[in-house]
């Protein structure tokens, strides 16, 4: 509970994400990261959230942006991964508006939900472009987007995560304003503009996202039904004697162990299957990548519904906000609140 009581991960935590270097789950082992591929990176995600959400989901979170390496250019990533502990923190939103110059960018703008944020050296964010005051528009005519880094001295930090769960996630809005930022430290997340070999950096990025977040939230969810499962075989039901667990309660658990047993059976089945073909033909068809986030989004959405259904057979225990077992509950249903699974297509 310390890291709850800090609203943001212990110093403990950091050294031992540091030694195991899961900020760099998919950085090139010649800058010091694990190369995971996406199925490798994602059973550990899953299992680090079981072990504690809050580690989990800024491992995740900041794993990610340190993922951009692939689309940096030499100069900066050497810059950058010459700390091999450097922490990368970021907003996927387009929350800014850079003016575009001969030799770089003004930006100002503001990001919300950087996870991680204390513990930052470098913070990605995207930007709308415009030049001579117009906004700049793409091949689709929409409004271009890009990618910039900034250093943790150029962004005001607000520490606004005050959410009932994940709360050592720290994930606190940035902003910067009129901020130059030179062309060396921009970038696009695209597979036309990967500067560095990797599948990873060529697999489509949204499923790729989805289904780290799904993970984290099963594992979460293994986390919930282990210990629902120790408490339904302690509790005595009143009236018959017997421990509760020898009724409804148990089919319950019973029923929902097996469900996302299935769920993440196919989760992972698929997932492998994507990366296979990935690199195998460095290209995957719209199928299959429909078939990773569809899977991705029933394991998470499942894994809250389970909760929920055994959350009242926890008695007291689960809503006291000191017990571990409401500590995770509230991690799940804050994580699964996350609008990359929850979006309507």
């Amino acid at each position: 509970m310390e890291a709850e009581n800090l609203e943001q991960l212990t110093p403990g935590q950091l050294q031992l994400i540091a030694s195991q270097r899961w900020f760099h789950l998919f950085v090139p082992e010649q800058y010091g990261g694990l190369s995971l591929s996406l199925p490798e990176a994602v059973q550990l995600e899953e299992s680090i959230a079981w072990a504690d959400g809050n580690i989990g989901w800024v491992v995740t979170l900041c794993s990610g942006a340190s993922m951009f390496i692939g689309y940096f250019q030499d100069e900066l990533t050497k810059t950058v991964f010459s700390n091999p502990r450097v922490c990368l923190a970021g907003s996927g939103q387009a929350g800014g508006i850079a003016e575009r110059y001969a030799d770089g960018f003004k930006v100002t703008g503001s990001w919300p939900h950087a996870s991680g944020a204390p513990h930052a050296d470098y913070f990605t964010a995207n930007c709308v472009i415009r030049h001579n005051g117009e906004i700049v528009t793409g091949p689709d005519e929409k409004s271009l987007i890009q990618s910039f880094l900034f250093k943790k001295e150029e962004v005001t930090l607000y520490p606004t995560w005050k959410y009932m769960g994940l709360k050592a996630t720290a994930g606190y809005s940035f902003s910067v304003e009129k901020l130059f930022v030179p062309t060396i430290r921009t970038f696009i997340i695209d597979a036309d503009h990967t500067r560095l070999p990797g599948s990873i950096y060529q697999y489509p990025f949204a499923p790729l996202a989805e289904s780290t977040i799904a993970a984290n939230i099963s594992g979460m969810c293994l986390h919930f039904l282990d210990l629902a499962k120790e408490i339904i075989f302690k509790k005595k039901d009143i009236q018959s004697g017997f421990k509760a667990g020898t009724g409804k309660s148990l089919q319950l658990l019973a029923d929902a162990v097996s469900a996302i047993q299935l769920l993440r059976e196919q989760f992972y089945e698929r997932l492998d299957h994507s990366w296979k073909v990935h690199v195998a033909n460095n290209n995957i068809d719209a199928d299959t990548l429909l078939a990773v986030s569809e899977s991705s989004r029933q394991l998470a959405h499942q894994a809250r519904h389970w909760v929920s259904l055994l959350y009242p057979f926890c008695g007291l225990a689960a809503a006291h906000t000191g017990t571990f077992i409401n500590r995770v509950w509230r991690n799940i249903h804050t994580a699964s609140q996350h609008s990359l699974l929850n979006d309507k297509r």
